[in-house]
């Protein structure tokens, strides 16, 4: 037999202690962030969307998520510190939106970054270092990793670790290859604002951040696809590559950059020019180097002749020639990637002030004058080169930095 259980009230001064501190104190609000689950060891290529709290350098933000400055400027195809050198010395505004990448690995069942260490400066508090890296994380994920209590500070040379989101979702979006990128909403945004910005929908914002409904507050932390390109298929040697829409990464000893092209999503390689230890990029038979295209009209149409990137093993590099036709040529130089108004690039954006002035690609058949640079009994034969010593072809490449353009907000 039940019994019906009486329930006592609260004595009357409680309840009128719990209502006047209801009304008094302010509301704890948390931001919201996506958590993805995960048991593979295997790590991911993220971003992050920093928006600078102050104005920095190059340098500084490196520093600050401990990685490298041709990192930081191919992920946002800034120009080539090799052709503007003052770059890297420039001091970057407050709200500049910059792309970090972020190795983002599987710990304790759950996709996250704790691999970025800070050293705690003179005046520092938790709330001003979780302010340094744009609220990406927040003063209690400090607090709780290092196991600081609310009522505890931080000292002069401390090191705390550092916790960044960061997902994966198999680096795939609708079947699409894609980078994740988490992004801090900010004040007077929402999910159609940002799906605009970034080339998705609200639906798929909704979808990929487990949100029951299209509201976003200031603060919140969303998992935003980009479109990448990927080597998945391009039948490359001991190597796997993905590169975000809008920028380019560093393979082969920092021999070769790769490019993702906006408008087909395609993965374009040519000799970056920075390492000093660079030669043999050319493909045997041939005069063409990685990168280089040789197109030839005839009466029936035109024979393009490529000359591509297969991978490298240690400081073997892999290239082979790719022989295709098409109805017309298009006369023009290969550039990693055409000039484009797409609005799902996301480039580097600062002030029109500091932004280098683009210049245009110039037109012309890509190869050595008039002369048929192929040598046909070696077509599409793949071979590999040791790296040794710098190439004068990878120097002149240097000078298709210039071709890009930075766009702005």
């Amino acid at each position: 037999m039940l019994r019906k259980m009486k329930t006592q009230m609260p004595p009357l001064p409680l309840l009128l202690l719990a209502t006047i501190l209801l009304f008094i104190l302010p509301a704890v609000t948390y931001a919201k962030s996506v958590i993805e689950p995960c048991s593979s060891s295997e790590s991911c290529t993220s971003l992050l969307a920093y928006l600078l709290p102050w104005e920095s350098k190059l340098s500084e933000i490196a520093s600050l998520f401990q990685t490298d400055i041709f990192t930081i400027i191919s992920s946002n195809f800034m120009h080539d510190p090799f052709t503007n050198p003052s770059l890297v010395d420039q001091i970057l505004p407050a709200k500049s939106l910059m792309k970090i990448p972020l190795s983002c690995p599987c710990i304790d069942g759950i996709r996250r970054s704790v691999s970025t260490a800070y050293m705690v400066r003179a005046a520092d508090t938790i709330n001003s270092i979780s302010e340094g890296y744009g609220r990406l994380v927040s003063p209690q994920q400090i607090r709780t990793i290092n196991g600081i209590n609310n009522n505890e500070g931080v000292m002069t040379g401390q090191s705390l670790v550092i916790p960044l989101p960061c997902a994966c979702f198999n680096s795939s979006n609708n079947g699409v290859t894609a980078v994740y990128m988490s992004y801090v909403v900010r004040k007077g945004e929402s999910l159609s604002s940002i799906g605009a910005r970034y080339g998705t929908t609200v639906m798929d914002l909704e979808e990929v951040n487990g949100l029951g409904q299209a509201v976003v507050d200031p603060g919140d932390i969303l998992a935003v696809p980009i479109p990448a390109c990927s080597s998945a298929n391009l039948g490359w040697y001991n190597e796997s590559l993905i590169v975000s829409n809008g920028s380019y990464a560093l393979t082969a000893n920092t021999c070769i950059k790769c490019g993702c092209g906006p408008s087909d999503l395609k993965l374009r390689c040519v000799p970056s020019g920075i390492a000093a230890s660079c030669s043999h990029l050319q493909c045997k038979g041939s005069d063409l180097f990685i990168g280089d295209v040789y197109e030839n009209q005839t009466t029936v149409g035109c024979n393009v002749t490529a000359c591509v990137y297969r991978g490298h093993s240690g400081r073997k590099i892999f290239k082979s020639l790719v022989n295709s036709s098409q109805i017309h040529c298009s006369g023009n130089r290969n550039a990693m990637l055409p000039p484009t108004h797409d609005p799902i690039v996301q480039f580097f954006t600062f002030p029109p002030s500091l932004s280098p002035s683009p210049s245009s690609a110039s037109d012309g058949a890509t190869g050595t004058g008039a002369t048929d640079p192929m040598s046909k009994e070696n077509s599409n034969d793949s071979d590999g080169s040791l790296l040794s010593k710098a190439s004068c072809h990878g120097l002149y490449l240097l000078e298709l930095m210039s071709l890009y353009s930075i766009f702005f907000n």
